[in-house]
């Protein structure tokens, strides 16, 4: 299945969803999976490997841990990995309010606490799992080795589109988020609520300085009607130049660009993050 990303390409963004859920019903019978209770709620997770480095998989928004499943496995044969369904995704259960970023960083610290995990930690998000690494590392910045951003968006990536399309076009985008909320179950609904909300604010998601970081973009288009490919050419445009100042504004930064893996690099192109986890292992 051609998978898009629906932020570049807010046409598609039905069809999006339509391929996260099928990462909604997990087996469960699957012995690698099991759950913690955190609070009287089960948060399932999947731990897979063993060594004393540990890699954690942060998905993107609504998808769960199966959408690591062929990456896990590969990483599994050089360190200990744990990917998780955050609460309301795939099998944990929903916890209402729990889609800000404070919430969201609280779930990944109680992953590595409740798991034991030696720390410093390689921690691996994708799109907005971005977000949460990167506010992770600021609140914990000595439980992480190294980070590893997959196709993620820079804080001000909303704010320099929404200034580079029209009023009207900006709009309709917004619309298609909104009209998704009541299509989705709550966790989902609840993440898509935390993207609409960073459209509207300023948070800041500091880059660490003292750590390698390694963020990996996306500039493959994809086949679009028409009518949208204005507003996804600006999308692009946006994003890679966002991400490149990164790169400029940070000497420990290594910016990987592909245009041959679409957003989910990791799924179309997973020895492009492969080979730079297994150095950063190595060092």
């Amino acid at each position: 299945m051609k998978i898009i990303n629906m932020i570049k390409c807010y046409c598609f963004a039905v069809m999006f969803l339509m391929f996260n859920q099928s990462t909604m019903a997990q087996d469960i019978q699957n012995k690698e999976i099991e759950y913690i209770e955190n609070n009287g709620s089960k948060i399932y997770y999947r731990d897979t490997g063993s060594d004393k480095i540990t890699i954690v998989l942060v998905s993107g928004a609504t998808l769960g841990l199966e959408t690591w499943t062929d990456l896990q496995n590969q990483l599994s044969n050089h360190a200990r990995v744990i990917s998780y369904d955050r609460s309301g995704l795939g099998n944990s259960d929903y916890i209402p309010n729990s889609k800000n970023i404070g919430s969201m960083t609280g779930e990944l610290d109680m992953i590595i606490n409740r798991l034991n995990v030696n720390t410093p930690v390689i921690l691996v998000g994708h799109s907005i799992g971005g977000y949460i690494v990167r506010k992770y590392t600021e609140l914990f910045p000595q439980k992480v080795k190294a980070l590893f951003l997959v196709d993620a968006y820079h804080e001000l990536f909303y704010k320099e589109l929404k200034a580079a399309v029209t009023e009207e076009v900006w709009d309709d985008y917004v619309s298609n988020w909104n009209n998704l909320i009541s299509q989705v179950p709550p966790g989902a609904a609840d993440e898509i609520g935390f993207n609409l909300e960073v459209m509207k604010y300023d948070e800041k998601y500091p880059i660490p300085s003292d750590i390698p970081v390694y963020l990996f973009t996306s500039i493959k288009e994809v086949e679009i009607e028409e009518r949208f490919v204005e507003f996804n050419k600006r999308a692009f445009e946006v994003h890679l130049r966002l991400n490149k100042q990164l790169e400029n504004d940070h000497n420990n930064l290594h910016h990987i660009i592909t245009d041959k893996s679409s957003h989910y690099i990791y799924l179309e192109e997973p020895k492009l993050i492969m080979d730079e986890i297994l150095k950063t292992i190595d060092d």
